[in-house]
């Protein structure tokens, strides 16, 4: 375990503790994260005089999962809450002018909360302002020149906070242990409370892949250890629809749980994702999971659908690929795919009334966020993360926009070292199942072990449409690949294989080997 751990940059035993040792004391003070207090002063300013207060969130899973946190604390403390989340197609992502005017049209909120967004919304804040409505805004995307005029504005990277990782429901999540009162450490029902809410941290840090390192480890941690025990109705259909039981590791977040939850938001509304998360009901909460689970079947037909269709990526140093009829939904997925494929930053772009609307990706070494800086004076607006961002632009500047990208992304590669494939060695070098579920959680910034695995093929078979089953001599446990880039043809009985793969354990199925890369094949 200590090699492992050793082999992923954690060589100090306070690096190792935030896992092995996940406990209270260990986390940061809610207070010391920057506009927490003024954010308590208003919100407690709100509940005392019955105010009434909207929670505006986003619509990918870290919104939603953020969204369903705020509401339920605020619901603990007796405030008048409802939340809003706008639409991916209609409104786009962030705070809109006409969507505040209409929330106050229909609700009269003394007070509006972001989640995950508005840290740039300067423009729409002032008009807020003049409409008579107050904002608290939390949010974890990177920051703009100026901050926007909101009674408090909370976010890691003002200041020196120590967790400058924190996810848009990590930021919520410490404005409701501050709310609570439960500083600098949660006791008793606190405590309980507080690990209820950190499924749903561990939801949006694994889906929003944030890195899983120091305080974000400790919560995550924290936050799996309560998914295994009781859920409510909507975490309990969520978990049974992806087949998920036991204990879980943040991989059955990523490719189980986070893809169900962001396809509600991918195909058109959000809000249905929230009430499954809120519901108290089992009843609402079967009918909330079908719909789910119908937009997640139809998200992964349109996306299949647009890989197929795309070029393959070329050799540029930026891949962006514009099909005007794209389902603004998958474009993000599939420009993901596509970096993977390739190596280098991608993205994919849809047109609506004249505008490219794209979703761009890329791998560790890459900054989207200096790229886009590049591009500004070509686009109308973009943002987001280092490895994740969106952009728009008007058509016609296409050759601009592509030619502004390719040129600092190749300036950028120029002065990257490309990582290695770092394999942990043979099956029987790495820990145990029991021992990998101490270092959980697994993921960006500490990556899932890897195994070499080198032998003959014992039997192949196409287990659906997109991945295979495989079974090597002398390993007992089966191989599960993914239909990705490095796959080959598939592979017959008696040839030799050679590739790396995650141990993948499973209270219903057992232990797998889910295959990362190809190193190589020959007949025998």
């Amino acid at each position: 375990m200590a090699r492992l751990a050793w082999l992923r940059g954690v060589d100090q035993p306070e690096g190792l503790a935030w896992r092995l040792d996940p406990s209270w004391p260990r986390s940061t003070d809610p207070h010391l994260l920057p506009g927490v207090d003024q954010a308590v002063a208003r919100l407690r300013q709100a509940i005392e005089n019955h105010e009434r207060i909207v929670v505006y969130g986003d619509y990918d899973v870290d919104g939603v999962t953020a969204t369903a946190l705020l509401v339920r604390t605020l619901e603990k403390l007796g405030a008048e809450v409802s939340f809003f989340i706008p639409n991916r197609f209609s409104d786009g992502y962030g705070l809109h002018l006409d969507c505040i005017q209409e929330l106050k049209a229909t609700r009269d909120p003394g007070l509006l909360i972001s989640v995950d967004c508005g840290v740039r919304s300067v423009e729409e804040v002032k008009a807020s302002n003049e409409l008579g409505l107050d904002w608290v805004i939390t949010d974890h995307h990177s920051l703009g020149g100026e901050l926007p005029p909101a009674c408090a504005v909370v976010h890691p990277q003002l200041g020196d906070y120590a967790n400058r990782y924190l996810a848009g429901v990590g930021v919520a999540f410490k404005l409701a242990q501050a709310l609570l009162g439960a500083v600098p450490h949660p006791t008793g029902a606190d405590a309980a409370f507080l690990d209820g809410l950190l499924k749903l941290v561990a939801i949006g840090t694994v889906a929003d892949v944030m890195p899983l390192v120091d305080e974000n480890a400790l919560l995550v941690r924290r936050g799996l250890a309560s998914l295994a025990g009781k859920n409510g109705p909507g975490l309990a259909a969520l978990l049974k629809a992806s087949k998920k039981e036991g204990t879980l590791g943040a991989q059955d977040i990523a490719f189980g749980v986070a893809p169900r939850l962001n396809a509600v938001g991918r195909m058109g509304g959000a809000e249905d994702a929230v009430r499954l998360l809120l519901t108290r009901d089992a009843a609402e909460a079967d009918v909330l999971m079908a719909r789910v689970e119908a937009l997640n079947l139809e998200r992964r037909s349109i996306q299949r659908e647009l890989s197929e269709r795309l070029p393959p990526p070329e050799d540029e140093a930026f891949d962006l690929v514009l099909e005007p009829t794209a389902h603004k939904g998958v474009i993000g997925i599939v420009a993901g795919h596509r970096m993977r494929a390739s190596g280098r930053p991608s993205g994919v772009c849809t047109l609506i009334d004249g505008v490219a609307h794209c979703s761009l990706r890329a791998p560790e070494g890459y900054d989207l966020g200096e790229l886009l800086a590049l591009a500004q004076p070509f686009i109308l607006g973009g943002g987001g993360h280092r490895v994740a961002a969106g952009l728009s632009f008007e058509a016609p500047r296409l050759a601009f926009v592509r030619q502004a990208l390719q040129r600092g992304a190749a300036a950028q590669a120029a002065g990257r070292e490309l990582p290695p494939l770092l394999l942990d060695g043979e099956p029987a070098e790495l820990p145990g199942d029991a021992e990998l579920t101490m270092l959980e959680p697994f993921g960006q910034g500490f990556a899932p072990p890897l195994a070499y695995l080198d032998g003959l093929v014992a039997s192949s078979a196409v287990f659906s449409a997109d991945h295979w089953k495989i079974r090597l001599a002398g390993l007992p446990d089966p191989l599960t690949w993914f239909a990705g880039h490095s796959r080959p043809a598939l592979p017959k009985p008696g040839d030799r294989l050679q590739v790396a793969a995650a141990p993948q354990g499973s209270a219903r199925w057992g232990r797998s080997w889910l295959v990362d890369a190809l190193l190589g094949q020959e007949a025998p």
